[in-house]
């Protein structure tokens, strides 16, 4: 499984650092996220990518209208 380190230590020899990802088995696993070094990873979805088309932002609410009254311009 694989997991996220939250506090430096040390797996089959080996320094790990603070926030880095790990892919481990069951027993070192529980012993990890027991003793409060480790998280489940979460799964991230892949980045999506910006399409051409131009966001849409809402009206601004700063100001008035143009036309707020009632003639037009």
């Amino acid at each position: 499984m694989k997991l996220e380190i939250i506090r430096g230590v040390m797996i089959n020899g080996e320094p790990v650092k603070a926030g880095s990802f790990v892919e481990v088995d069951r027993a070192l696993e529980a012993i990890l996220i027991s003793s409060g070094k480790a998280r489940v990873a979460v799964e991230q979805e892949p980045a999506v990518e910006k399409s051409a088309a131009p966001s849409l932002k809402p009206p601004s609410k700063r100001g008035r209208p143009k036309n707020s009254f009632g003639g037009e311009s």
